[in-house]
């Protein structure tokens, strides 16, 4: 193919060779990730890091691109999020290529699995936009599998602030190792519709891997000021959510323990954290749930969130 794949050193060479890429899958997230404000900050936090980048080249062109997105104080990153296919009419043996290469550098360093997030729009599967197609084929030559599709949804004050059921109460916790917290995550994890948790209770020891997942948690919904577990008025434990403060912020995590489970008590989570958030600053509220889960899918429906965009995961 007469191609070469460069990684580069340091944020500046990065920053360069991603600068000027396109978001070719027309979704918020997706064209967010491309721009120049995004990258700089990105680069400045650690979120993204020189090595957790790919571009390939050809004749002095730069022929495709593709980097990762991770937590400060990781080594490897969560995800592969930003691809640009380019024009080339190889377009899709190149990011084959770039995914292989990423794919082998990542494992090389430690990384158990190497997931891809791809952002098409809400009607993907009816009208894909021509990008998604070759994004992929290539994921699947490099051998990566879909693991789980998931929907991405958006709430702002358009849709009013949401009510919540009166007769729950909402207890603050000190951080992601409250032990009450770590308790009632875990015991989310029965009978979990989450694809991601189902996979990795395969191999990992449950609580490690609640106490693991709240510590990332505090990297996209912390700190943990809004952080609640919820009682229902018998004094039951009901359930706990988590989210961030600010303008532009995310729904961490809705669990309901599973003795609760039919009651409606995901949306009242949702909407005491969406009313939080509310009352915070937030012009906008985004969450996420697999298309298997419908139940949450409702729950956001019924805050008032619209979907904005999908998700496929895809694993390597």
């Amino acid at each position: 193919m007469h191609l070469s794949i460069t990684r580069p050193s340091t944020p500046e060479q990065a920053l360069a060779l991603l600068r000027g890429a396109r978001s070719e899958l027309g979704t918020p997230i997706a064209d967010l990730v491309v721009t120049d404000d995004h990258l700089t900050k990105a680069f400045a936090n650690r979120n993204r890091r020189p090595e957790w980048v790919w571009t390939a080249g050809r004749d002095e062109r730069t022929v495709g691109r593709l980097a990762g997105w991770g937590a400060p104080a990781n080594d490897q990153p969560w995800i592969l999020d930003l691809f640009e296919l380019g024009a080339e009419p190889d377009r899709v043996e190149i990011m084959a290529a770039l995914l292989r290469q990423a794919a082998a550098d990542l494992h090389a360093g430690g990384l158990g699995q190497v997931e891809l997030n791809l952002f098409p729009p809400a009607a993907w599967r009816d009208d894909p936009p021509p990008a998604l197609d070759g994004l992929l084929a290539a994921a699947k030559a490099a051998g990566f599998e879909i693991l789980v599709t998931r929907r991405r949804f958006r709430w702002t004050p358009a849709a009013g602030v949401p009510s919540v059921r009166a007769g729950l109460r909402f207890e603050p916790v000190t951080g992601p190792d409250d032990p009450v917290l770590a308790d009632a995550y875990l015991r989310t994890f029965e009978g979990s519709l989450d694809a991601h948790t189902r996979r990795s209770l395969r191999t990992r020891d449950a609580a490690e891997l609640a106490a693991e997942e709240l510590a990332d948690m505090m990297n996209y919904a912390g700190p943990a000021d809004g952080w609640r577990v919820a009682y229902d008025a018998g004094g039951a434990l009901v359930g706990l959510v988590t989210g961030n403060p600010g303008a532009k912020v995310f729904t961490g995590y809705v669990g309901v323990v599973p003795e609760q489970r039919g009651h409606g008590y995901a949306r009242e989570l949702l909407a005491w954290m969406t009313r939080w958030q509310s009352e915070h600053g937030a012009e906008k509220v985004v969450g996420e749930t697999d298309d298997e889960n419908v139940p949450m899918a409702r729950a956001f429906e019924a805050v008032g969130f619209i979907q904005e965009s999908a998700r496929i995961d895809l694993i390597g």
